[in-house]
């Protein structure tokens, strides 16, 4: 009966991919009904990103899948997270921002997969963990405002500095990563 319960983390890592298209959908909808639900769905997908770590580590249930799936998920989730906000508003979330957040998630994501075979696999970093919190934050403020009060967003600079800063941030976590550790 446990053995079923193993998998749970994977579900949840394949649901954030399962709700990324419907998050999508509903963020491009500009109603203040289809707001309310892709700030829901965000977070739904944002709490299974936190569960699933926490149920693997608690219980032990992790799993080779689930080492590739986990980041897999997150940056799939965040990364058209941020490209939405980007068509929406293209002067707070700017496209050379999104762009160097990609670029860092891909060679990131290059390197783990070249490694996970290898002797030393890459494990997720403190800052990387920290840097993809302070991701969904931003994209929950953002989705937020969106909800109740666009023109804040529109008429403000604060979320323009705040991705300034996250695009600091993703660089900075993912130095450690390309550092030799010999």
């Amino acid at each position: 009966m446990f053995f079923k319960y193993r998998y749970i983390p994977n579900y949840l890592s394949l649901l954030r991919i399962i709700l990324t298209p419907i998050f999508i959908f509903t963020m491009l909808q500009n109603t203040i009904i289809f707001k309310i639900i892709s700030l829901c769905i965000f977070f739904i997908a944002s709490l299974s990103d936190f569960l699933d770590g926490y149920i693997a580590r608690k219980y032990n249930f992790i799993t080779n899948f689930g080492k590739s799936i986990d980041p897999l998920s997150d940056k799939i989730l965040i990364v058209t997270s941020f490209i939405v906000l980007s068509f929406l508003f293209p002067n707070e979330v700017t496209f050379w921002m999104i762009f160097l957040i990609i670029f860092r998630d891909i060679a990131v994501t290059l390197l783990r997969y070249y490694k996970l075979n290898t002797s030393s696999p890459l494990k997720t970093s403190f800052l990387a963990k920290r840097k993809t919190l302070f991701q969904i934050i931003i994209i929950h403020f953002i989705l937020i405002l969106n909800v109740f009060d666009t023109s804040y967003i529109l008429n403000n600079n604060y979320i323009y500095y705040l991705m300034w800063l996250l695009v600091i941030l993703t660089w900075y976590s993912a130095i450690p990563y390309f550092i030799d550790k010999k």
